[in-house]
């Protein structure tokens, strides 16, 4: 009963998100307390920047989750060692040369044992990153309550590159209204550039905490929209910003996160005035090089750039008659001395130029090879944008010798903003395990990983209480790829609300029934793209027939190579034969690929239309019954975060009945048939 009680207590202390899942709170099992306490909050570590920021997170956890404080250093006893092999006599003893070299540059070994007769964890790894991230695999085991006294775990990541990215607007003209974050749905920027460098936030260092708690390695702080709608991003390499840049860097260096910036490719033009950006152009050559030097003089550890080029009105190599693998390997070239990278987007197409998304594979796929070692093409996961349910871009596993960045979505543009709960985990470890050539998955074929960001200065960092889910689940499959999106999910509402299991067992129900709402009651079968232009989020199913393909006589847009678009045709098998088949496509991408009638029978046995209709009021039933499932935790999660979740998900149902009532009214209006619906 007192540990019951205790642990009600400390679940029901007031809170407002601020500290997401890392919240360091007093062990309720009084054995497991004395256990972590037995180590006095002891770290030990040299006195490096990265092992200094490691040691702090360590003890700071120790001490709330024990509820102990520091002991005085005698230099005997039991303590937790930090660092390299030869930094400490405990860790060399308990983990051997080889054991760090096979977790790689940034992977670690947490071990438990004896030194000298005292009891002693250690963190080893090959860089002090690798320590970073080892502590804080430690204090998630704390913050689960489970025992350390035996712990032995190695880890190590397979994407080599594991970035954030901000769409930030630092510089904006003056007639330019709205959100300073590009599809930021949680408040405005917490950047505060016009304080920088001279004052620098206090949230900077929690954020620089929380990419480093995703165990993420480079962050770009800007939008990759540069230089069109009043937007000035270009502005950020100029030598009046950069100073601003240092100021954040040095925010970030000790948490192991490398700054990088998106810059404009007409850069040379609208920084220098130069006469042109043509990459062929050697004074454009040395322009780049002469300004990557100047970044790095400043910012040695500086990671490198982000370019949106050809694309949406922000200019590109296209201009000059060069390709976007010359583009791209001018400035790379600029980098390559200094140990940067050039990220180039792949999101390209014209509409004027027939289906957007056969556009990307070939204009890129051609130029496989011709990207330098340094540059690696960044993709969208799907060849649309971000829908809530599309295929995987055809360009993974098709460029073999072209280093490949996958880009995810973590702000959830076409997914409900801040006002619905999707929890995209399940939909991003499809992404990761799916081979669209070869038997290649993404995860194998990628070299880096970027994650949209959604943190905005709103306390809770996303909006959304339950968004954070998708920041917590983007950490985790960046480092490992294969985990289950279901433990990612229980895990991330275990950390957040606490371990009353019921709790738990709802937070996670919601979650991972949460995508599959959302796509119910909004494009099933693979429409898609039913949003308003401008603001994404509100149904318009009306003024995007050029995208869900609707008429008199059916649904869904012809992207076979027999009769349509020819996007079947660039997947590898068994895949292309699978799309390209009416009876063989997955059901649930059934009107991306096909244009069919309305009486086509699905295998539920229903006819398309009838689909649409059952699975949008499906949706809103859903959307219902997380209002209803979320008011029995009531009294058990603190009043604050309770009702902000619960706001949060009565708006979603009138949100989603909207959805229901303009997508099935549409195509019943469109069909002349009406809904078989009780």
């Amino acid at each position: 009963m007192l540990f019951a009680a205790l642990t009600l207590a400390l679940v029901l202390r007031s809170e407002d998100g601020y500290e997401l899942w890392l919240r360091y709170r007093l062990e309720a099992n009084q054995a497991r307390r004395a256990e972590y306490a037995s180590f006095g909050c002891m770290v030990i570590a040299p006195a490096r920047p990265v092992l200094n920021a490691s040691r702090e997170e360590l003890v700071r956890a120790l001490a709330a989750i024990s509820g102990t404080g520091p002991r005085a250093s005698t230099g005997v006893g039991s303590a937790i060692y930090i660092g390299l092999r030869n930094d400490a006599a405990p860790i060399a003893a308990l983990v051997t040369r080889e054991e760090i070299a096979q977790q790689g540059p940034e992977g670690f070994v947490i071990r438990a044992g004896e030194h000298a007769g005292h009891r002693v964890i250690v963190i080893a790894a090959a860089s002090d990153a690798g320590v970073l991230h080892g502590t804080f695999r430690l204090i998630r085991e704390l913050q689960l309550g489970r025992s350390v006294a035996a712990l032995n775990l190695s880890e190590s990541p397979p994407i080599g590159r594991r970035m954030a990215n901000h769409w930030d607007n630092p510089v904006r003209t003056q007639h330019v209204t709205g959100a300073s974050i590009e599809r930021g749905y949680a408040g405005d920027s917490f950047f505060k550039w016009g304080e920088l460098p001279d004052r620098i936030d206090p949230r900077l260092h929690d954020w620089a905490r929380l990419l480093a708690a995703m165990r993420l390695n480079g962050v770009v702080v800007n939008n990759v929209n540069t230089a069109k709608r009043g937007l000035e991003g270009w502005r950020l390499i100029t030598t009046d910003y950069l100073p601003k840049l240092v100021a954040v860097a040095a925010v970030l260096r000790p948490y192991g996160v490398r700054l990088f910036v998106s810059v404009n490719f007409f850069s040379p033009v609208l920084v220098d005035e130069l006469p042109t950006a043509d990459p062929a152009d050697p004074a454009v050559q040395r322009w780049w090089r002469q300004k990557a030097a100047e970044i790095y003089a400043a910012i040695p550890d500086f990671g490198g750039f982000l370019v949106k080029a050809d694309s949406e009105g922000e200019p590109g190599p296209l201009k000059y008659g060069r390709t976007h693998a010359e583009g791209a390997n001018v400035i790379a070239a600029a980098l390559a001395p200094h140990g940067g990278e050039v990220h180039w987007r792949a999101f390209v197409y014209d509409r004027a130029n027939g289906d957007r998304v056969t556009q990307a594979y070939t204009t890129f796929a051609p130029l496989d090879g011709d990207f330098t070692a340094n540059a690696s093409l960044q993709i969208k996961n799907g060849p649309l944008d971000f829908q809530v349910r599309e295929p995987v871009s055809t360009l993974f596993g098709a460029m073999s010798k072209t280093r490949q960045t996958l880009e995810l979505q973590i702000t959830q543009e076409y997914t409900g903003h801040d006002k619905h709960v999707c929890y995209l985990g399940p939909m991003w470890h499809e992404v990761l395990g799916f081979a669209p050539h070869q038997g290649r998955t993404v995860a194998s074929a990628i070299s880096a990983i970027a994650g949209v960001m959604n943190t905005g200065d709103a306390r809770n960092w996303t909006g959304h209480l339950l968004a954070q889910a998708n920041t917590y689940a983007f950490g985790e499959l960046a480092w490992t790829p294969t985990r289950p999106p279901e433990d990612i999910a229980a895990e991330w509402a275990q950390l957040t609300f606490g371990r009353d299991r019921r709790v738990i067992d709802v937070v996670t129900a919601i979650l991972l029934q949460s995508w599959h709402a959302y796509e119910d009651y909004t494009g099933p079968l693979g429409i898609g793209f039913l949003t308003r232009r401008g603001d994404h989020f509100t149904p318009d199913p009306e003024n995007r027939a050029e995208y869900h393909g609707g008429d008199v006589h059916g649904v869904g847009v012809d992207r076979t190579v027999a009769t349509g678009s020819g996007y079947a045709g660039q997947y590898g098998e068994p895949w292309r034969a699978r799309y390209e088949s009416r009876t063989q496509c997955p059901e649930e991408l059934l009107l991306f690929f096909h244009h069919v009638p309305y009486s086509h029978r699905l295998k539920n046995g229903r006819s398309v239309l009838d689909e649409i209709y059952v699975r949008h009021v499906a949706g809103v039933e859903s959307a219902r019954g997380f209002v209803r499932d979320w008011e029995t935790l009531r009294g058990r999660i603190d009043d604050e975060r309770f009702e902000h979740v619960r706001i949060r998900l009565a708006e979603q149902v009138r949100h989603a009945e909207d959805w229901c009532r303009a997508v099935n009214g549409y195509f019943e209006k469109l069909s002349g048939v009406s809904p078989l619906l009780p």
